[in-house]
């Protein structure tokens, strides 16, 4: 399928986990795209704020001949970017939302994994990354949130139907759906924190001892395009200075404005 007559500039940092989202998407759709680095360390510019007001990132602009004149077109956040790329041209992330029962059932699988990914288990992620901080007896103790969470919230959604064994990812299909793009960047993350020595080893092997939950997690990182866009030994370097800050006093968040 030919890409669609569109000019795409994703805004980013490569350390967010949600810009991870936007570029796995790119790249398992074959899309071009150029790329703008915004600095989350230090105040966002008059320009960017007025592309993403929020000052975060991503953000993607576009522009196409046959959209709005050609002009400059915002997108912002990232569950709103991979979704608008999805719907581009008919591709294996997002079935194409035409009517039918199938395709309604397994975008409606889709958007109910994510929505229950999005509101249950990514608040504890970054409680995870916040105890990180705090010490191995706080880490542990939001580890059995998440792991209890994760149980409860996700492992019924990856139990396949009868008719849906052939793959190992959503709804048994053989290829990312938008539901791995949404998790995988996350799971990358957590997993080298615990490589690197700042969560203790049980939060990765607790979880991936879920039947199905672990056995997904193990396949979604190793995703070729996924790991285009990934430097652990880079991120954990840059995660341990940060612990080191906030161990001596000197770690101070980034504000966007």
């Amino acid at each position: 399928m030919a890409a669609p007559n569109i000019s795409l500039t994703l805004y980013y940092n490569p350390e967010c986990p949600y810009v991870h989202r936007a570029l796995t998407t790119l790249h398992e759709l074959s899309l071009p795209f150029t790329t703008h680095f915004v600095d989350l360390d230090v105040p966002r510019s008059p320009a960017y704020l007025a592309i993403n007001p929020r000052g975060t990132v991503p953000a993607l602009t576009f522009k196409s001949p046959d959209y709005n004149d050609n002009r400059e077109t915002i997108v912002n956040e990232s569950l709103v970017i991979i979704y608008f790329l999805g719907n581009l041209l008919p591709n294996h992330l997002l079935p194409a939302a035409v009517t039918g029962v199938q395709v309604a059932v397994d975008r409606a699988r889709i958007f109910y994994f994510i929505n229950t990914w999005e509101n249950k288990i990514n608040p504890l992620f970054e409680k995870v990354y916040i105890a990180s901080f705090a010490g191995q007896k706080e880490a542990k103790e939001v580890e059995d949130l998440l792991v209890a969470a994760i149980k409860k919230e996700i492992e019924p959604l990856l139990k396949k139907e009868e008719r849906d064994r052939e793959g190992l990812f959503l709804g048994g299909k053989d290829k990312f759906t938008m539901a791995e793009v949404v998790v995988a960047p996350l799971m990358l993350r957590l997993f080298a924190f615990v490589h690197g020595g700042l969560l203790p080893q049980s939060l990765k092997s607790n979880l991936l001892a879920l039947p199905y939950f672990g056995k997904w997690a193990r396949e979604i990182v190793k995703n070729e395009n996924l790991l285009k866009e990934w430097d652990e030994a880079k991120f954990l370097e840059g995660s341990k200075a940060k612990l080191q800050q906030f161990r001596d006093g000197t770690y101070k968040p980034k504000i966007a404005t």
